[in-house]
């Protein structure tokens, strides 16, 4: 029995569990269910420089939208807005597209076709046009196209003019009153004449349909329901005609629409209608009758005065106003936008129960996610700054710019103040110890009971902390993208830090903007270096090749998040993730390129709200994405060729994009390629690659750009291959432009062979030529050879000639060498009888200096013997005779040139003429003869005199002429 009861008991309890679980994913899944508007871009008069009173749109089967405005067919092509007009005859009201060559317009006072032509340029044909005259003043306005039966049906107010395509005649039918609205219902063609009913048209002929007779309601759009005719009527509701009777819906929303009148309502699935309003903007309405999504202006739309609204092939909708032209896309997220800056920007969420709370840069707020129309609401009006807001056991714990709090019962309860409370994290093995990262460090928290309690912070680390996370050694790692890694080590019980390591870009696998993440339990590290796992024995970080694998191709990688399968990540410029299965991982990130321009780069979170819900905080609000494992997302699309063109300098060449291979002249080859993708949705990446074979294999891309420009390309044939790419790894197939650029005239075939035939000619005559010209040659080679022989032999004549001047030279230097010698040993001799003179004189002095001392008389007899002995040797004439060999050796000729002109000089004349010559002093001249310094200059005196000098002239450059 007590067995039964504990089994019961369990059993209740997982069922209690699976209960509340199914009414949070409930209350979630009602939050998401409604269709919610992803992406709205408005586009205004000035920003497409044309007058934007649009009427009507209609589009190709490849995606190009044509759009009717008041002054020209408007068209978009995902790229390129192009406006056409012909003159005062694009008034446009109307537009119908049925293939390339038939684009219908109509408007005021007539209508008309364009086709495309081979250049892929509008051309317009008029098919009606009416002129004011004096008998018929009013002009009518067609407002309507429809095709039908292979007639094209225009409708203006009184008329409905048919346009047979196959005879191209042109029938008319009248209205009795005026025509309201003409619509096209399975197969058959329908037209209001006011007051009068609503009537099929058949062969021309008006059939009042049953039931609509005699009522006055604006009929805007009919639908076909079941076993009835739904009527959206302008200012009354919503009609239907049954059992050809007209009666009222019983709907709701009539009363809404009686008020804000519906300006245009269409199909938008087998489920949904979109209606426009005159007065607060687009709904969409379920076919029973209920609101799902309502945009306005509010919502982001420019205008809430609807004219008219169209959904394009990828179920997006474009929407005319009255300021302009809006564009609604829809997709797998779903947002809560601050469109009026009531919460901010977003940093963390969290859903409890059936309460989504939002942490911003303005406070904590709540949404209560079971009101599909409730806005946040600001819990705390003292809390700024929230940065996380983390759930455990139960409690929600948040960390704001002032410090750690707890939210109890809408209430913050203050547990830490301090500055900055990043993030939290709990030990891995002591559940009861939590860290905070904050501006300046981490502390440590212990929960005791319910509460946790401030326990201390680690004095020994200051640095911010927004980044922290455990390793398998239960040791504390921080990233600050700014600096690099900080490893904690920590006690074992987790309350102390014994140890700090930093790892900063000195380290080779380290560099700014480092983070890390967890994949598959391991903590990987990465920044633009790559990613690394650490190794606690070498104490160095080692490559880590499966993190490359997964995140191939993606740089600058800010945010990474694992959830079992699916890595998240956000880099400088997009948002999205990578899906694992069976070893092979598929990036997806068109689904968020409309909110990449709002991606918060490493500040953003990807929080898992329930099994396939991701909450993704932006600047200006929060994304839901709802992940299934078959999401159809935007597909690539294959690339249209818009328009080619080759130019030159002189003029540009139109290019067919039809044929299958255009020649182009070489002067023209500056080719531009505008490409289109219409089909793809405006909120999706516009990446086109494209390669040209015969000038690169690689392939090229590029982003936002239509066209493709090659400059200055030479002769040859050439291949350009274009493709769409989307998300990384999934592209489009190619399209394929063949093109060849011919050789100039003087490079064709004709000009070659030309070319051959003129070279054999001048080849042979050439040869002739110069068989001519070689013996002429070599009669004068002779004539050159003999007269070169005799030049040799002058030349052998010179150079003998040379040779004996280089020997007279040599001996010249012998001599010169020789006299250089001689004049040494006159220098030296005269140097020497120089100073054994000075010496002899010195002695002599010294001795009669001791002879006048001396007081025996007996030795001044030997004395004076000694000094008449030196004085003897003084005037030696070996001496002289000496001097005289050395200085006639030196200058042979100085003795005889000088007695030839002055033969009246004495012998110690010539002797002082010589000492003069080797430019002596008279100091020295007299210790050479004997004699005082002044007998030496009354010598020079005298010897002036005998050479007959002016007072001018000096002596001893005189005597240097000898």
């Amino acid at each position: 029995m007590l067995l039964n009861l504990k089994i019961f008991e369990i059993v209740n309890n997982k069922l209690l569990i699976i209960f509340f679980l199914l009414i949070k994913i409930n209350l979630f899944a009602q939050f998401l269910n409604p269709k919610e508007v992803s992406l709205i871009k408005n586009f205004n008069q000035k920003y497409l420089k044309t007058n934007l009173k649009v009427f009507d749109f209609s589009q190709s089967n490849n995606g190009e939208v044509y759009i009717a405005t008041k002054e020209s067919l408007l068209t978009f092509d995902g790229f390129t807005w192009n406006k056409f007009s012909e003159k005062y005859k694009t008034d446009l009201r109307g537009v119908l597209y049925v293939n390339e060559q038939e684009i219908y317009t109509s408007g005021h006072r007539g209508f008309g076709v364009w086709s495309k032509n081979e250049f892929g340029q509008l051309i317009y044909k008029s098919l009606f046009f009416k002129t004011p005259t004096k008998e018929a003043p009013l002009l009518p306005v067609f407002k309507n196209i429809t095709k039908h039966n292979n007639r094209i049906y225009f409708q203006s107010f009184q008329q409905i003019y048919v346009y047979n395509q196959l005879n191209e005649s042109i029938e008319i039918i009248y209205a009795n009153k005026g025509f309201g609205e003409m619509f096209s219902l399975n197969d058959k063609l329908y037209v209001q004449d006011s007051y009068l009913g609503l009537f099929e048209i058949k062969e021309n002929q008006k059939i009042l349909v049953k039931g609509s007779e005699n009522n006055n309601l604006l009929i805007t759009n009919i639908f076909h329901k079941k076993n009835e005719i739904l009527l959206a009527t302008r200012n009354n509701g919503f009609w239907k005609i049954e059992a050809n009777k007209l009666t009222k819906k019983d709907w709701t929303v009539n009363s809404l629409f009686e008020k804000k009148f519906i300006t245009d309502i269409q199909n938008y699935d087998e489920n949904t209608f979109l209606v426009g309003t005159l007065r607060d903007g687009v709904y969409l309405m379920s076919k029973q009758g209920d609101i799902i999504t309502h945009i306005n202006k509010e919502k982001g739309i420019e205008n809430n005065s609807i004219r008219k609204v169209f959904i394009d092939n990828n179920k997006n909708i474009w929407i005319a106003t009255e300021a302009g032209l809006s564009y609604l896309e829809f997709s797998n997220l779903k947002f809560i936008w601050d469109s009026r800056s009531e919460f901010g920007t977003v940093y963390s969420s969290l859903l409890k129960d059936s309460i989504l709370y939002l942490g911003t840069n303005q406070g904590l707020f709540k949404k209560n996610i079971q009101k599909f129309n409730s806005k946040p609401i600001l819990i705390d009006n003292s809390v700024e700054q929230i940065w996380q807001i983390y759930e455990y056991e139960n409690q929600i714990l948040i960390g704001s710019h002032k410090g750690v709090f707890k939210l109890k019962n809408n209430k913050l309860q203050t547990i830490h103040i301090e500055g900055g409370a990043w993030t939290f994290k709990i030990h891995p093995i002591h559940k009861d110890i939590m860290y905070v990262g904050f501006y300046s460090g981490i502390a440590v928290f212990k929960k005791i009971g319910e509460n946790w309690k401030f326990v201390k912070k680690f004095t020994e680390f200051a640095d911010s902390s927004r980044f922290i996370e455990f390793d398998s050694k239960n040791q504390i790692w921080v990233s600050h993208p700014e600096k690099g890694y900080y490893r904690l080590n920590l006690s074992k019980d987790g309350l102390n830090l014994i140890e700090v390591d930093f790892y900063g870009t000195s380290n080779p696998s380290v560099e700014t903007n480092a983070y890390f993440t967890k994949i598959d339990g391991n903590l990987v590290f990465y920044n633009p270096k790559g990613f690394f796992l650490y190794n606690a024995i070498d104490n160095t970080f080692t490559k880590a090749i499966y993190p490359y694998e997964i995140f191939k191709g993606l740089k600058n990688i800010y945010q990474i998040q694992q959830d079992d399968n699916l890595f998240w990540y956000a880099t400088d410029n997009s948002i999205g993730y990578i899906e694992r299965k069976l070893g092979t991982f598929k990036k997806t990130q068109s689904p968020f390129y409309s909110i990449w321009e709002k991606n918060l780069k490493d500040f953003v979170k990807f929080t898992k709200i329930n099994k396939n819900i991701y909450g993704i905080n932006l600047n200006d609000g929060i994304a839901f994405y709802t992940y299934k494992e078959k999401n159809t997302y935007s597909k690539a699309q294959t690339p249209v060729i818009k328009s080619i063109e080759a130019i030159s300098a002189k003029d540009t060449i139109n290019l067919s994009i039809e044929k299958p291979t255009l020649t182009i002249p070489y002067q023209n080859n500056y080719i531009k390629v505008v490409v289109a993708l219409p089909n793809l949705p405006y909120g999706s990446s516009r990446i086109i690659q494209y390669r040209l074979k015969g000038l690169q294999e690689d392939w090229l891309q590029t982003e936002e750009i239509s066209e493709i420009n090659f400059t200055g390309l030479r002769p040859n044939d050439y291949e350009l291959e274009i493709r769409n790419i989307i998300d990384l790894d999934k592209t489009s197939t190619s399209t394929f432009v063949s093109f060849s650029i011919i050789h100039p005239w003087y490079f064709n075939s004709t000009a070659k062979i030309t070319y051959i035939l003129c070279f054999i000619f001048l080849f042979y005559g050439y040869n002739l030529y110069l068989k001519k010209k070689n013996d002429k040659y070599i009669s004068k080679l002779k004539q050159i050879e003999q007269q070169r022989r005799e030049r040799q032999k002058e030349k052998f004549e010179l150079e003998k000639l040379s040779s004996d001047k280089e020997l007279l030279l040599l001996k010249e230097e012998n001599l010169n060498l020789e006299i250089k010698k001689k004049n040494a040993a006159l220098a030296s001799s005269t140097l020497n009888n120089i100073k054994k003179n000075e010496l002899l004189t010195d002695l002599i002095n010294d001795i009669k200096s001791i002879d006048e001392k001396l007081v025996n008389s007996t030795l001044h007899y030997p004395i004076r013997k000694v000094v008449k002995k030196i004085n003897n040797h003084l005037v030696d004439k070996e001496d002289w005779l000496t001097f005289q060999l050395h200085f006639s050796n030196s200058h042979s000729q100085f003795f005889e040139n000088l007695r030839e002109k002055h033969p009246n000089l004495s012998s110690n004349e010539i002797k002082l003429s010589a000492y003069l010559k080797l430019n002596l002093s008279s100091k020295e001249i007299a210790s050479l003869m004997n004699v005082a310094i002044t007998s030496v200059e009354q010598s020079r005196y005298r010897l002036r005199k005998k050479f007959n000098l002016d007072k001018e002239e000096n002596l001893v450059n005189y005597i240097q002429k000898f």
